[in-house]
């Protein structure tokens, strides 16, 4: 009985066996074919096709692309006062790279349709052609192709105010195909931005003797003088038989001054400044200590060496009566102009004076 159970405990070790080297068979039958199902899906990938090659601008994905923008999109040339935006063009599909060509062009009907459509508000208006420069063809073809897009400063000046849109548009491409939706892109160049920037004073760089306190060439010792720097037109100069005028030192202040008090009478007093301004746009912000004006008086800013009278005031650059004592200026390229007061003391009891000038530059991408 137990030889028996002996022997049946070996038979049963060797079923087992031969179950198990089964199972080991079924296992690497089972990893084999799945070595060859992946070569094959592998072998079977490589014969997908590359796709169609189509060109497109980068940029195009954004219906707008802005200039400037932070991080910057642009690079400023300050030497030439040139703004250029680099354009990119891409180009899909697995095909080995080659060189093709491709027209470039603006697309104006297209800028209006965008400003029509009232999103860029009522300040948008067509780039004209003036103002930039790209070229009409380029070759692309490699992993980064690109073209400039070259803006003239000196041309912007004349576009304050505005977003000047450009709508560039690429076609005829040499060989490949054009995505349509991605061959034009939308600029908008907000011309303030570029062209403005931040304000900044620049009194002391360009008016001399601005104020606060003024100083006197001559000096009665007392009260009455002439400014130095400042031209002052004779019939300024009521006192001392007509040699002193302009300058008052009430109270010991020292200001500029007219003053019609049982003197002569002022038809057309002048005192100005002439000074030399690089292009751009500018604030003029003047301090007084009193005045009483029952006539005309003005601060003006006039293109030249001197002042207009009263009555043609309109030819100044800006001017503003005392009441407003603010006033702004946009000059499109440097320009030699006149600052100052002009006024009509012709009835008795007027009289102002003025502490202090402030020039304000707003310094732009150029300056």
């Amino acid at each position: 009985m137990g030889e028996w159970t002996k022997s049946g405990v070996l038979v049963r070790l060797n079923l087992l066996e031969m179950k198990r080297e089964k199972n080991r068979s079924l296992w690497l039958r089972l990893m084999l074919w799945s070595m060859v199902v992946a070569v094959a899906a592998c072998s079977k990938g490589v014969d997908v096709p590359p796709g169609s090659a189509k060109i497109y601008l980068t940029a195009a994905t954004n219906p707008v692309f802005r200039v400037p923008t932070n991080p910057k999109n642009y690079f400023v040339d300050k030497e030439n006062r040139k703004l250029t935006v680099p354009v990119y063009i891409g180009r899909s599909g697995l095909q080995e790279q080659q060189s093709f060509t491709l027209e470039v062009g603006a697309d104006d009907a297209a800028a209006q349709q965008l400003i029509d459509g009232g999103t860029l508000g009522q300040h948008a208006f067509i780039a004209p052609k003036d103002v930039y420069e790209m070229p009409a063809s380029v070759t692309a073809g490699t992993e980064h192709s690109s073209f400039d897009l070259v803006f003239d400063a000196d041309k912007l000046n004349a576009h304050l105010g505005k977003q000047l849109v450009l709508t560039i548009r690429l076609s005829n491409p040499s060989k490949f195909e054009l995505n349509d939706h991605l061959s034009k892109l939308n600029i908008v160049l907000d011309v303030d931005l570029v062209m403005l920037g931040t304000k900044v004073e620049v009194t002391d760089r360009y008016i001399k003797n601005s104020g606060h306190p003024f100083i006197a060439s001559v000096y009665d010792g007392v009260r009455r003088g002439v400014l130095a720097d400042w031209t002052t037109s004779a019939s300024v100069k009521n006192f001392e038989g007509g040699t002193l005028g302009g300058f008052d030192n009430y109270g010991g202040g020292g200001f500029m001054s007219m003053e019609r008090y049982s003197s002569p009478e002022i038809p057309n007093g002048k005192i100005y400044q002439h000074i030399t301004l690089p292009a751009g746009k500018y604030d003029l912000d003047v301090a007084f200590l009193d005045f009483a004006v029952t006539e005309h008086a003005y601060i003006t800013v006039a293109e030249g060496t001197t002042l207009p009278d009263v009555e043609d005031i309109q030819q100044a650059i800006a001017y503003t009566p005392f009441t407003a004592p603010s006033l702004s200026f946009v000059l499109p390229e440097e320009t030699e102009v006149t600052l100052g007061v002009v006024a009509n003391f012709i009835q008795d009891q007027q009289y102002f004076r003025l502490d202090k000038f402030r020039l304000y530059h707003y310094q732009n991408l150029f300056n």
